[in-house]
């Protein structure tokens, strides 16, 4: 077993929960360019306009993917991210309660719009999970056999896209309902829905605990679908065949760079928990006390004494080596004799 130092543990928290909410925000901040180049103008894409968004979403996205690779030093940081999430889950569930955090914290107004649209809430749930994961990695790296893997590697590509699915449902339903139309009340199907997502992802990435590939196939679709904004006449025919409040939340999240970045951060867990695996097994084992059989003779006397200890002369052990020392009361015939 390999366990990460205090050290370790503090640094890889004060990294995680600085880089995390970052990265985001860069993601947000790039992402609310994109959304007024695409809805507003209804027109041709001008990458050239968008390369100061783009690059602002590409340094988010190395960050969050910095946040990941910590964890090949310790888990701790991505559990605290898992913890952050629960900022953007209340939100979720609670739309008036970010106007009283917004107000209080001053944030930028893209940031707020990325918490509205849910990309922390995609994407913290899942970096905590991960975090969970390489912890119990490094206590047990074994495999867990073929059958597992198998399962594992189904599961976790069915598992996300259904979390997916749930959660910008849940979004379209509730916060950004909400945040459209002023009216702040809580939506119990949005709620459920939102947590119903945050529990089939959080499942999806539990079990690369099984299958450490499994995030290799979301990681290639989500790759090819984000893929598909720069192709607006395949992107918006196939966006209008989807619910209205999964098609309302759904090109938003793709705009923000978020179905990226949850692809990146996929591929480098996979790396991250490979090389944890093979750290905790290549870590020696501690020694094992050796049995009663193999230890060595004692240099102390033994208690309690053996037979030949208390009878000398018998021919047993180092007594019989001794002088001859008479025996109480005498044996006939070697007593004393009278003159």
């Amino acid at each position: 077993m390999h366990r990460s130092s205090a050290l370790a543990r503090v640094l890889t928290v004060i990294v995680a929960v600085v880089l995390a909410p970052v990265g985001a925000g860069l993601l947000a901040g790039g992402g609310r360019v994109w959304m007024s180049s695409v809805f507003q103008y209804a027109r041709e894409l001008d990458l050239a306009e968008l390369a100061g968004p783009t690059a602002l979403q590409v340094f988010g996205i190395l960050l969050l993917v910095a946040v990941v690779v910590t964890g090949i030093w310790s888990s701790a940081g991505l559990i605290a991210v898992g913890v952050l999430s629960l900022a953007p889950i209340v939100f979720a569930m609670f739309p008036a309660a970010l106007i009283t955090s917004q107000r209080a914290v001053r944030l930028p107004l893209e940031w707020t719009d990325g918490i509205i649209y849910g990309v922390p809430l995609v994407l913290f749930p899942a970096l905590g999970t991960m975090g969970v994961v390489l912890a119990l990695a490094r206590r047990r790296p074994e495999p867990k056999g073929a059958g597992l893997g198998i399962v594992g590697g189904i599961l976790a590509p069915v598992l996300l896209a259904f979390g997916a699915g749930l959660l910008a449902w849940g979004i379209g339903t509730g916060m950004l309902y909400a945040y459209q139309r002023f009216e702040m009340a809580v939506q119990p199907v949005a709620v459920a829905a939102v947590l119903g997502g945050v529990i089939l992802v959080v499942i999806g990435i539990a079990v690369t605990r099984w299958s450490p590939f499994a995030l290799l196939l979301p990681a290639l679709a989500l790759l090819v679908v984000n893929a598909l904004v720069l192709l607006p006449d395949v992107f918006f025919p196939a966006l209008f065949q989807l619910p209205r409040e999964i098609s309302s939340t759904l090109p938003a999240l793709l705009l923000f760079g978020t179905g990226t970045a949850a692809a990146f951060l996929y591929l480098s867990y996979t790396f991250v928990l490979q090389r944890v695996r093979s750290r905790a097994q290549q870590t020696p084992a501690a020694p094992v006390a050796a049995s009663s059989s193999e230890q060595l003779p004692s240099q102390h006397p033994i208690y309690p004494p053996s037979p030949a200890q208390y009878f000398p002369g018998t021919g047993m052990g180092p007594a019989a080596h001794s002088p001859a020392i008479p025996t109480y009361p005498p044996a006939p015939g070697t007593g004393p004799t009278r003159s």
